[in-house]
């Protein structure tokens, strides 16, 4: 199922990445229109979905690989949620003080953080790496 959710954000990000981000900003942000994307956000976008498609689909070794990586991105999210989407308003917004998050975007963060860090804990027992 994970597997089928990365391959439909993936195929989203490469063929509409700004509509995507825009419905995104629609949800999370309290000002969407103020939100100004750098300008290579868009093509990033569109390379994220590439590596995704890549990683969820070149082989089992790349998905797991890709699943445990995903461990050390939810720890971030679940301990430092304000500084996690900090540094990526800064990143990827001109205007990254003036974007206003819905309050309950810190602790969404954080549950998206514990789900990436046990979908990783369960890939790793899976695969052997955690006995």
């Amino acid at each position: 199922m994970f597997r089928r959710i990365l391959t439909l954000v993936g195929i989203t990000e490469i063929l509409a990445p700004e509509r995507l981000i825009s419905s995104a900003e629609s949800v999370v942000a309290e000002n969407p229109e103020q939100c100004q994307l750098k300008s290579w956000v868009v093509p990033a976008a569109r390379v994220e979905g590439i590596c995704y498609l890549y990683m969820v689909w070149q082989s089992p070794q790349t998905y797991t690989a890709f699943k445990k990586l995903l461990g050390v991105v939810g720890i971030l999210a679940l301990v430092f949620p304000q500084q996690f989407i900090q540094y990526a308003t800064e990143s990827v917004y001109e205007n990254g003080d003036a974007v206003i998050w819905k309050p309950w975007v810190y602790p969404l963060c954080r549950v998206v953080g514990v789900l990436y860090l046990l979908l990783s804990l369960a890939t790793a027992v899976r695969s052997g790496s955690i006995d």
